[in-house]
């Protein structure tokens, strides 16, 4: 077998799902991400064939450069690393690492190709997931903690009507809603036209096409309002749509929101307090926060971050 190109993104923590996409957009088959190195940035690889490399040259530092411009950040905590590897077939090694996530005794993500056994509670929930050119495998921080948010308040009772995932990716959340809150009407809305099939793939996976399907627009395309919506963007994404989001939001409401660093938290709490939501739980795992807000109801604001160890998940500390 030929000898492959191994390509190689360190972006700082913000800028995460940017560089996975701009892997994908370049035509990877599949992105992995390894552990933080030694600055704390965030490591994503992929796999190409050997004569890509000029051409990946040519186009992956533009990528780069613009991402790093619209999130105003130093373009040299930015790095771009080629190398070729020995043959083998590199479309399957990013599926090494990708293992089943378990959430907590009520919900397990499973990738679609895995043949193990899985060690799950009798009645836990295994959705199986083709993460595919969509960001959420359930791996990442920002995506484990919206996971954890969900299961958490439907283990104490709560059962939404209607439920809306916003920047649906791979469907990761709506699809866990569904198999959680067998009752709910649930909206998946995406604003990336790529992610449609990925998500339809998904759905079909679950058997759970006659309850979901994908819509490619924006929060104005939507009738009527939601008593859950969870939306794993980015600071500014969710600073940008925090009033439309209030205004889809039924009273009382609740909000599962993530995609944010631990020190840009602050300014989204601010602004959606702005809007009458106050904070009942905030998880933390590594440099990242996930946060479950609530509008209507009486209750006093629980702003201390739970953090999660980064290999079990487990709440670890408090402060």
């Amino acid at each position: 077998m030929d000898d492959w190109l191994l390509v190689s993104l360190s972006v700082p923590p913000a800028a995460g799902e940017a560089a996975s996409e701009a892997l994908f957009s370049v035509g990877a088959g599949g992105v992995w991400e390894e552990k933080p190195d030694e600055d704390g940035r965030l490591v994503f690889k992929s796999g190409f064939d050997q004569d890509e490399e000029m051409r990946l040259m040519a186009v992956l530092p533009a990528y780069l450069y613009r991402i790093a411009e619209a999130m105003e950040l130093p373009l040299t905590d930015f790095a771009l690393t080629m190398e070729l590897k020995p043959g083998e077939d590199y479309s399957e090694t990013w599926k090494q690492d990708l293992k089943p996530v378990r959430v907590d005794s009520s919900l397990i993500v499973c990738p679609s190709f895995w043949t193990d056994d899985l060690e799950a509670d009798e009645n836990a929930k295994v959705l199986k997931l083709d993460p595919g050119s969509a960001f959420g495998s359930g791996h990442h921080p920002s995506t484990f903690m919206c996971l954890k948010l969900l299961a958490h308040l439907v283990q104490n009772g709560y059962l939404p009507n209607d439920v809306l995932d916003l920047g649906a990716g791979s469907g990761i959340l709506a699809l866990s809603a569904a198999l959680l809150l067998p009752e709910a009407g649930i909206e998946l809305l995406d604003d990336d036209p790529e992610t449609e099939f990925a998500v339809a793939e998904n759905i079909a996976l679950n058997g759970l096409s006659h309850r979901l399907s994908p819509r490619i627009g924006s929060l104005n395309d939507l009738d009527g309002q939601f008593d859950l919506i969870m939306a794993n963007l980015t600071r500014n994404a969710l600073l940008e749509l925090s009033r439309p989001i209030g205004e889809r939001s039924r009273l009382p409401g609740r909000l599962i929101l993530s995609g944010i660093l631990a020190d840009q938290a602050p300014d989204v709490l601010k602004c959606f307090a702005q809007l009458g939501f106050y904070p009942v739980r905030h998880l933390g795992q590594v440099e990242w926060s996930a946060l479950s807000l609530v509008r209507g109801l009486e209750g006093e604001p629980a702003p201390s971050r739970i953090l999660l160890d980064p290999k079990s998940g487990q709440e670890i500390e408090m402060f």
